[in-house]
């Protein structure tokens, strides 16, 4: 197993709201002023990450931390199924996309004293150790990973 491989197992070993805590630390400690997306591929459009975030913008803040569970443990539910069509780089925006609304508040914030559990921290810590096209990389790939092939 890679080290990339190890670091994925990591996080999906870790409860959906530790995968959760450790996405979220990671856009703000790392990718917030460091990440843009990618130019869009041909038959690739980025806005329509934009459209699921829109739907989640209008759900209760329950929902919305739900429907962030669901789509990262890849639960069969119009969200996810929207979500696992699209490209890694589609994958990667709508999480950025996400995050920045979540720092805005029209989606529900990640609690301030949220205190992640000690494999969290530790992978959280493995991963600001590494380069910044390896935690790009883990990004990408902690986003669009599932046991289901289909998201890969």
């Amino acid at each position: 197993m890679s080290v990339a491989e190890n670091k994925i197992s990591q996080l999906h070993s870790l409860k959906d709201d530790d995968q959760l805590a450790v996405l979220w630390y990671l856009y703000k400690d790392i990718a917030k002023d460091k990440i843009t997306a990618e130019p869009e591929r041909e038959g690739e459009n980025l806005e329509q990450a934009n459209s699921l975030i829109d739907s989640i913008k209008k759900m209760s803040k329950d929902d919305q931390l739900q429907v962030q569970k669901d789509i990262l443990s890849g639960s069969d539910r119009e969200e996810f199924n929207t979500y696992k069509s699209y490209s890694s780089n589609q994958k990667l925006f709508f999480w950025y996309q996400l995050a920045a609304e979540m720092e805005q508040g029209s989606v529900v914030e990640f609690p301030s004293d949220y205190q992640l559990a000690s494999e969290g921290k530790e992978l959280l810590d493995s991963l600001k150790a590494i380069g910044f096209d390896q935690q790009l990389t883990f990004m990408r790939d902690a986003v669009g990973y599932s046991s289901d092939s289909s998201l890969n």
